[in-house]
């Protein structure tokens, strides 16, 4: 079943088809490391609750998400298996764990005292091997899992951490914080937990395998056809690009030379110029930034943001009235990224930011739409 569009003036669309294709080629890559599908922040701004579902189809059984609220949504919306939960709990929050059947993330002393005194949990205890966000010293990490491993109902799944630079050209820092991480796992011997995750998305497309030991690999924004950084492209051949955001066109006027149009008067027409009004603004989550710096598509053509980007519409500069643009009329459909128009990155990369932030920046009031198989 496919969502048809919502008859207002803005809306995301998510293929779920590309997710799934997606998920297909980067399990694969992954192979011997069986994939996490990273579905926090509403799997990147996609949906998370019908990304889950239909990963599901394609053979993905472990999830993982930031916060405990974002885990519980899953679970109320019918996804099940292993959930892990990122984020460092709160004081009062591992009732809600043991009664989700989540998996907490252990990065403290505190954390793991409360969770030995709680008992009833499957944890992954999480080493800090260069980020210094969340997580054990490695000198301190081996103690902290077997103190875990001493309290009663505590199950120590997976020993893991986070990579700084998969994306970027440093991987010499990678490697270095896998050097960190493998000391650990010589500390504790035998007693090391069954599984470890190293590998993020990042790392599976550009990397080697890091570990011959059972592993788990967490794909977060590579899942959605996003790269986090410009060093990604090349090795994100085959990969697409699941989200588009489309506006209608509310108006078009012509602007007579000398005139400027939006706030602030930023842009002046040079010339008698065609300018479009859509139904999108920094409130539905299109950047401020772009103010005369973006572009969208419209009829299968780019057209450059015209003046400050509103707070519920922007203006597009469609050129001369006898010129490509001039065919453009209320009630068209306009492309602010995605297909038909400027990709997340471009977009993204016009307002100084990444593509990550963009689509996770989605307002709730879009309304979103799935696309593909079982869409429904």
């Amino acid at each position: 079943m496919t969502d048809p569009a919502p008859p207002g003036p803005i809306w995301a669309e998510t293929d779920l088809d590309a997710i799934r294709h997606n998920a297909r080629l980067l399990m694969e890559k992954a192979r011997p490391d069986e994939a996490v599908a990273v579905v926090k922040a509403n799997a990147y701004g996609h949906g998370a609750a019908p990304v889950a579902r239909a990963l599901g189809g394609v053979g993905v059984r472990r999830f993982a998400v930031a916060r405990l609220d974002e885990a519980v949504t899953l679970r109320k919306a019918g996804v099940d298996g292993p959930l892990l939960v990122f984020a460092a709990p709160l004081d009062g929050e591992l009732a809600a764990y043991e009664r989700h059947g989540l998996t907490a993330a252990v990065s403290s002393p505190e954390v793991a005292a409360a969770v030995a005194e709680r008992g009833g949990l499957t944890v992954h205890v999480k080493v800090d091997t260069g980020m210094h966000r969340l997580g054990f010293a490695p000198e301190a990490a081996a103690d902290a899992v077997r103190r875990l491993q001493a309290a009663p109902g505590v199950t120590v799944e997976a020993l893991w951490t986070h990579l700084a630079t998969a994306d970027g050209d440093d991987a010499a820092f990678a490697l270095e914080q896998v050097r960190r991480f493998d000391g650990v796992l010589r500390d504790l011997g035998d007693a090391a937990p069954p599984l470890v995750h190293v590998r993020n998305g990042p790392a599976v497309v550009r990397l080697p395998p890091l570990t011959s030991r059972p592993a788990l690999a967490r794909l977060g924004g590579v899942l959605y056809g996003l790269a986090s950084d410009p060093a990604m492209h090349a090795a994100m051949r085959g990969l697409r690009p699941a989200l588009r955001l489309v506006s209608r066109v509310v108006h078009v006027q012509t602007v007579a030379a000398g005139e400027s149009v939006s706030y602030g008067r930023t842009w002046t027409a040079e010339r008698p110029t065609r300018v479009a009004t859509l139904a999108a603004g920094y409130a539905d989550g299109v950047p401020r930034a772009l103010s005369n710096r973006g572009e969208v598509g419209l009829g299968g053509r780019r057209f450059p943001v015209a003046g400050r980007v509103c707070m519920d519409l922007l203006l597009v500069d469609l050129g001369a009235p006898d010129g490509p643009g001039g065919a453009v009329a209320r009630g068209d459909e306009a492309v602010v990224f995605g297909r038909g128009g400027p990709s997340a990155e471009e977009a993204a990369a016009a307002a100084g930011t990444m593509a990550y932030e963009l689509t996770c920046g989605l307002a709730a009031r879009v309304p979103r739409v799935f696309r593909g198989q079982n869409a429904g």
